[in-house]
């Protein structure tokens, strides 16, 4: 096995900067995000399900999001 000398140097703590939401820039005054902003959501589905969806999306010349949205604005009106 190899000797490896002890390192002289001593590694000093990265100091972590923690700002308050007050201190964060946002897009307007309120610091609100604007209704109408896309946003990522996160769900957990089956593999195949998620490759239907795709599928179902691509032949209907959409992206996955915007089906998505039709999707619910229709379910919304049923429901």
């Amino acid at each position: 096995m190899a000797k490896i000398a002890p390192p002289t140097e001593k590694k000093t703590p990265v100091k972590r900067v923690v700002k308050k939401a007050s201190e964060m820039k946002s897009n307007k005054a309120t610091g609100q995000t604007p209704p109408d902003a896309i946003i990522p959501l996160q769900i957990k589905i089956p593999e195949t399900v998620k490759n239907e969806f795709k599928a179902m999306a691509s032949i209907r010349g959409q992206s996955m999001n915007a089906l998505f949205l039709e999707m619910f604005a229709e379910y919304k009106e049923s429901h």
